[in-house]
């Protein structure tokens, strides 16, 4: 029973998620089946010894006492009633000010920045619609009418689209990381920053609080189920969940996936906000093996390494992020839901494991719904 519970302790290090936490300090982990629940259980008893001792032996330069503090600030969650890093403010800000706010964005490569002007009285926009989704590889586009930038003068990608609410828009990315930046309506001229690329800093407290809860919803009829699902209670449950499939805005790149074990991660670090202009990105594992290809140019399909510990897959037409692939889960891919067809994941039984992970990277305008699901600070 010790040796059982001690793999699954040391297997929770060799994850993807884990070891990205490690890189760059330490590494040398390799991946093994784990769960973060055995690791919580088995903390104060003699297998985190164990874990200490292998961690040790792969990262040979990294001392004991680094080790455990990493493990100790890592391995950590937030209460299922925490929704929102702003929970009061005394930074007036926005109030008092006349005339427009500046607010900064820029891309994860840091190629683009471009700063907005935002007029008061501006709330944010949450478009469910179809093509919105997909550029945005996300359950839904977050924007913020803005002043005309120069679009041109950024030296950004643009990509020709549609939105049930604007008609006809062009899209702006960077076209190095695809970030993205920006949509801007052809018939009325209107230009909308997207929110998951702006800086934090940029946005007042009181004006992000004012934010959580005001806001427009745009084509909510084409909402995804998935974004408010629930693990099923059900024991029954199949432990695999079909074929999927999906595709990228501009339909050059789609895919046919088998979901592993039905389990959703919706991350809210800074890196899913960029790439997708969101606020977050959801992701979904499948079984590498069965993962098609359905249609793709070598041209047009793009992996790219994002981090130290993962590569993504893009469409360089349209920008969208289809997937991430993990250094040490060679047979595991992670679709983005995002990118899946609007009938699919749809069924409420097939989710055993949902939870918000790097909670504590979230934009400070975005609450959590009271969901009761788990929250973890990092990833996990």
């Amino acid at each position: 029973m010790w040796i059982k519970t001690c793999g699954a302790i040391l297997g929770v290090a060799a994850s993807p998620l884990f070891k990205g936490l490690l890189w760059g300090r330490y590494q040398g982990l390799e991946p093994h089946p784990s769960t973060k629940r055995a690791f919580r259980q088995a903390l104060p008893d003699s297998p985190m010894e164990a874990l200490v001792r292998d961690l040790l032996a792969a990262n040979p330069t990294v001392s004991e006492e680094q080790i455990r503090q990493f493990l100790q600030q890592r391995f950590r969650e937030y209460d299922t009633s925490f929704r929102s890093p702003l929970t009061e403010t005394t930074e007036s800000g926005w109030e008092g000010r006349s005339g427009s706010l500046p607010v900064a964005a820029r891309c994860h490569c840091g190629r683009c920045k471009i700063q907005f002007q935002v007029a008061r009285g501006e709330k944010p926009i949450r478009c469910h619609c179809p093509s919105c989704r997909h550029f945005h590889s996300s359950s839904f586009a977050a924007y913020l009418s803005v002043e005309s930038p120069d679009w041109r003068a950024a030296g950004l990608q643009v990509h020709p689209d549609s939105c049930k609410v604007l008609g006809q828009v062009k899209r702006f990315m960077c076209g190095h990381c695809y970030t993205k930046l920006g949509t801007e309506a052809i018939d009325s001229g209107r230009s909308y920053c997207c929110l998951g690329s702006v800086d934090d800093e940029s946005i007042p407290d009181s004006l992000a609080l004012e934010w959580q809860s005001s806001f427009e919803d745009w084509h909510q009829t084409s909402a995804v189920r998935w974004w408010h699902a629930q693990p099923s209670a059900l024991c029954g449950v199949s432990r695999r969940t079909g074929l999927v499939k999906g595709a990228c805005a501009c339909g050059s790149c789609s895919f046919e996936a088998l979901l592993l074990p039905g389990e959703l991660q919706h991350c809210y670090c800074k890196l899913c906000r960029r790439l997708s202009g969101s606020v977050a990105q959801t992701w979904v594992p499948a079984s590498l093996e069965r993962f098609t290809w359905r249609s793709s140019e070598p041209s047009t399909l793009a992996l790219l390494r994002t981090t130290g510990h993962g590569q993504r897959h893009f469409c360089r037409s349209c920008g969208s992020c289809l997937t991430i692939v993990y250094d040490s889960q060679p047979d595991c891919i992670w679709p983005a839901a995002g990118t899946l067809e609007d009938t699919q994941v749809v069924d409420q039984a097939m989710w055993y494991r949902v939870i918000h992970i790097c909670c504590s990277m979230m934009q400070r305008w975005y609450k959590l719904p009271d969901d009761q699901l788990p929250r973890l600070k990092y990833a996990g």
